[in-house]
């Protein structure tokens, strides 16, 4: 039924492409049909033809240059048409690269701060995640120089952010030596990965991207290189599928806890089984942490198991501990002065930025409702100093109406 209505849809919006010359509703199908693919199954959304779609946001992009919009969906659609998802990353074709690249390289010239509509990444962010997929396709094939150029191509272009690196290598510099970091999105992994590769740095840090463990090439390559190891033989480690789960109690030496199912209540899936492996083959040798903002249904149900640190998220087996008052606010501080850094045109990086700042909004409650205000006014002014609204705004008005509200009640 799925492919029928797909059918019908490409019918009805190949007529309209034909007939109008309102390009706006051009688009506004255009965009339509790419969140198409979302209602479709994974047998279904392989199949999914982007050219139709290419052909038709270039069409537009002729027409309309300065389109930004026109220009992101098509960026967009060039990067799926390259690599679906993480499955195909190491099979990352250059030039669809070079033509996803230059459509927000167009895009930041036009409106650097952009206003469209959102799919996933804005546009620098973007930048980085292409030439960041075409490195590690050239290192999985050991093509160093290759990589290397790539990653210096990412950030010539308008990726790979000043902001986005210093606050990746405060990450790695809060795990312990040869530890196991547990990563999620685009704007950690590929940071992390820039910063090991291009400038050596904390190579000693195993960097596990946690989407990609559901890939059939990323378990394998961190095994043959040595990275991490899993209690899965090699011989099989590809054929491991999700399977059917129920609440099921897991040891690992002294430590046991819960695993929850991760997909509908039902299902264990892949990436989850290879992470579990991992900390099974493990045994806790190695120190494993994780990124912040962390999918919860990601971690394996080791939520009561987390020493929050504000920059990065430890696994511990033992009591979970909070950072003392001096911990906490040194901590706070030494990320917030990287406003300094800042791109305020870059939604992305004002959304990494306010995790900190909403995250310290909570704490400074927590001192209030304790009536130690001396506390909340020392680090209300590390929010004022670094992060106040008029230097660094915030995503969501919201934000700023929390920051005014506190400062009221101080």
């Amino acid at each position: 039924m799925r492919s029928f209505l797909f059918i019908v849809y490409v019918f009805l919006f190949s007529s309209l492409y034909s007939q109008t010359n309102d390009y706006n509703e051009l688009l506004d199908s255009a965009k339509n049909m790419y969140k198409k693919q979302n209602g479709l199954i994974q047998d279904e959304l392989d199949q999914f033809d982007y050219n139709n779609l290419i052909e038709l946001l270039e069409h537009i992009v002729d027409i309309q240059p300065n389109n930004i919009e026109a220009r992101y969906f098509l960026g967009y659609t060039y990067s799926k048409l390259n690599s679906r998802d993480g499955r195909g990353m190491m099979h990352t074709n250059k030039d669809l690269v070079e033509k996803s690249s230059t459509q927000f390289e167009e895009i930041i010239k036009l409106a650097p701060k952009y206003s469209g509509e959102i799919i996933v990444l804005d546009p620098y962010s973007k930048i980085s995640s292409e030439w960041g997929s075409l490195a590690m396709s050239y290192w999985y094939r050991n093509q160093k120089d290759s990589a290397y150029w790539a990653f210096n191509q990412g950030k010539k272009r308008g990726g790979f952010s000043d902001f986005v690196l210093e606050l990746n290598k405060k990450f790695l510099d809060a795990c312990s030596p040869n530890a196991i970091l547990i990563s999620s999105g685009d704007n950690f992994t590929f940071a992390l990965w820039y910063l090991q590769i291009l400038n050596n740095y904390r190579k000693d840090v195993s960097v596990i991207d946690v989407s990609l463990l559901n890939t059939t090439w990323f378990p394998t390559y961190l095994s043959k290189n040595n990275l991490v190891g899993f209690d899965i033989p090699n011989s099989i480690l590809d054929t491991i599928e999700y399977i059917t789960w129920s609440d099921s109690i897991v040891s690992i030496n002294n430590f046991s806890w819960t695993v929850k199912p991760s997909l509908y209540d039902t299902y264990l899936i892949r990436g989850d089984r290879l992470l579990l492996s991992m900390l099974k083959q493990n045994q806790f040798q190695r120190d494993f942490y994780f990124t912040i903002a962390f999918a919860e249904e990601s971690r394996l149900s080791l939520k009561n198991f987390i020493n929050k640190k504000i920059i990065i998220d430890q696994l511990t087996t033992q009591k979970v501990k909070e950072l003392s008052y001096t911990q906490y606010k040194s901590t706070m501080e030494s990320v917030l002065s990287l406003s300094k850094f800042i791109n305020v045109n870059s939604t992305d990086e004002i959304w990494l930025y306010d995790i900190f700042r909403y995250e310290l909004f909570g704490k400074i409650y927590d001192y209030i409702s304790k009536n130690d205000k001396q506390k909340a006014k020392e680090l209300l002014l590390i929010l004022d100093t670094y992060g106040h609204e008029n230097k660094i705004p915030y995503k969501n008005e919201e934000g700023k109406k929390y920051a005014e509200t506190l400062r009221e009640i101080l």
